[in-house]
């Protein structure tokens, strides 16, 4: 009886295991596909394809045998939610692909489970607001503020503002471009400025002040095309720009 239960095992172990990594006659990946890891123990993923394309749930998996990765794959819209995992079982990123680029807001975490960041991509590009943050705080259910990015085919595109923890702005001002661009300014950590300048095509252009932590301005300093001017090379300058009716801060 033992020997006839055996036998039965095994059969249906070999039937199970001839209809896994079938390849049809044009050589489409069809059912259910296993690869494993040189040591042929521990599967590197597991799912199942339909014309050569995943669907349904792919599980990715460490040397270890612990999970790396879980996407689910629909067939008729091309999406796929993704959820990537540490190690040590703790989420490490979440998101969307579509058409396997990414085309969502993903969010970023790190080992001890804290927040890192929120991405917005489309078509695996970062496109609109990518916000990153403190680690500090969290620990209490409190997610603070970094920076906030905007992004146009992941170049930094639009304003950026960077805080200090307890949330006043440390540093605002614009890209274009990935290069600064207009008026950016500095503070302390008390909300009062503490530079003003401006940028044209990722330089310093005009005047750039200093103030002290009260708001009182302590100097200011010239810049052309980002080089700064001093002596007798500003006073050409300023004289070449008054006579021909230029604002030194274009």
């Amino acid at each position: 009886m033992i020997r006839y239960l055996l036998l039965i095992t095994l059969f249906f172990s070999f039937v199970g295991f001839s209809q896994v990594n079938k390849v049809d006659q044009k050589g489409w990946k069809q059912g259910p596909w296993v690869k494993y890891y040189p040591d042929n123990k521990v599967p590197i993923y597991q799912g199942q394809f339909k014309d050569n394309k995943p669907f349904g749930e792919f599980r990715y998996y460490f040397p270890s045998g612990k999970v790396k990765a879980i996407i689910k794959h629909q067939l008729k819209n091309q999406l796929s939610d993704a959820l990537y995992y540490f190690e040590n079982d703790q989420l490490m990123s979440a998101g969307r692909y579509k058409e396997m680029k990414k085309d969502s807001v993903w969010i970023n975490y790190n080992a001890q489970g804290f927040i890192l960041s929120k991405e917005t991509y489309s078509m695996d590009k970062l496109n609109g607001l990518k916000v990153t943050y403190y680690l500090e705080g969290q620990g209490e259910g409190k997610e603070k503020v970094l920076t906030i990015e905007n992004y146009k085919d992941s170049m930094m595109d639009g304003v950026f503002e960077s805080f200090f923890v307890q949330g006043l702005n440390k540093e605002k001002g614009t890209f274009v471009k990935n290069k600064k661009e207009g008026e950016w300014l500095t503070y302390y950590n008390n909300g009062v400025i503490t530079s003003r300048c401006t940028y044209r095509d990722g330089l310093q252009q005009g005047w750039a002040y200093g103030y002290d932590a009260k708001g009182k301005l302590l100097g200011k300093v010239m810049f052309n095309k980002g080089i700064q001017l001093k002596g007798e090379e500003l006073d050409k300058y300023l004289e070449f720009c008054k006579q021909k009716g230029i604002d030194p801060n274009n």
